[in-house]
């Protein structure tokens, strides 16, 4: 499968090194050679997970891991630096993934400055962006333009178009939410970033991040058996269908996977971009589920989850003042947008929307 092309700010391809990445099935082991500028990946077929009985093991199934380096920034990544790293093995980056379409970029450029402006160090953050177009007033961050990754990647066998041809589950604004491409990019981070990436941070384009991520990440599933974390939600998984629900009903705590935590190498080698591929396509044959990227991770994952602190995803439609005080993002979730005029709070947005900080968050 294709690795998608970076692109620069004309939408012409960036010559960046290139990766040989070979998948192995072996056994239980894995070697890895490293050469100057290429990899061969060696990788296993790993035991099913304990999570599961949507798992399916696939001893055809080839996961391959495409190393990306994806240059310099606006006083954020140094990338003769970050090249060193990668040959060597290390990464101190700060890997940080946002994917929208052409609707909510302006979302993502507010994110992305929320992010550098309470950072401890900036120079190692480390942006992807996965969209229709490069970020405008954001150039310098590179682009990976998101048709060429749905298609290279089959992210469509992700989606769930049953519910959205029943004229569901669409936005007021005419955005088809279970099929749009940008959702499940958080599906296959194992494949998009660098093979040197242990953890990635997920963040919604709609959010206002206003603490240290890198002090966070660096923090968040340490020593621990989680493939991810998230903040916890009491009950069981939204969106699933009547005939499905009693099957999850021992489901007690969820999450909301807007704002996610990611441990990389635990997700390539339990292949966990093949079980959420595989869930979702037996979602189209049972109708387990209604809506589109939420249930698969949800369903999935269940309980097993590192617990974030609540204040790390910070829903603006139902936060109290304290809450909102308190938040380290701020999250837009649903169809009112800040960028639009709409929702709460829209003041605490509109204060990362200014290009150079000359106006404050008021809070």
């Amino acid at each position: 499968m294709k690795a998608p092309i970076p692109m620069d700010t004309e939408g012409t391809a960036s010559h960046a090194p290139s990766s040989l990445i070979s998948p192995l099935i072996a056994g239980a082991s894995c070697v890895a050679l490293f050469a100057a500028s290429s990899f061969l990946f060696a990788q296993t077929t790993f035991s099913c997970l304990s999570y599961t009985s949507i798992y399916y093991a696939d001893e055809d199934a080839h996961h391959v891991s495409a190393q990306r380096r994806l240059g310099s920034m606006r006083g954020v990544m140094i990338s003769s630096t970050l090249d060193e790293r990668e040959r060597e093995g290390e990464d101190e980056a700060v890997h940080i993934v946002y994917g929208s379409d052409e609707h909510s970029i302006v979302g993502v450029e507010a994110s992305i400055r929320s992010v550098q402006a309470h950072a401890s160090d900036p120079s190692r953050l480390n942006f992807y962006f996965f969209g229709d177009e490069a970020l405008p007033s954001l150039p310098e961050v590179k682009w990976f333009n998101l048709t060429d990754v749905a298609i290279n990647y089959d992210v469509d066998s992700f989606t769930n178009p049953t519910y959205e041809r029943k004229g569901k589950h669409k936005r007021k604004d005419g955005i088809t939410i279970n099929t749009n491409a940008a959702n499940y990019i958080r599906f296959i981070m194992d494949d998009l970033l660098p093979v040197s990436a242990k953890k990635a941070l997920w963040i919604d384009s709609d959010t206002i991040v206003r603490c240290d991520v890198v002090q966070m990440i660096e923090n968040t599933l340490v020593d621990s058996d989680y493939i991810i974390a998230a903040i916890p939600v009491k009950g069981p998984p939204l969106g699933l269908t009547r005939v499905h629900r009693p099957n999850y009903k021992d489901i007690r705590w969820t999450f909301n996977a807007g704002v996610m935590v990611v441990d990389l190498e635990k997700w390539r080698k339990g292949k966990m971009t093949e079980v959420m591929r595989r869930f979702a396509l037996k979602n189209r044959e049972d109708e387990i589920y209604k809506y589109g990227s939420q249930p698969p991770l949800a369903l999935t994952f269940k309980e097993d989850f590192e617990h974030l602190p609540e204040n790390w995803n910070v829903k603006t439609q139902a936060a109290t003042e304290e809450e909102v005080m308190d938040a380290c993002i701020l999250h837009w979730a649903g169809a009112s947008k800040p960028w639009k005029g709409e929702g709460r709070h829209v003041e605490i947005w509109k204060s990362y929307e200014a290009l150079d900080y000359s106006v404050e968050d008021p809070h």
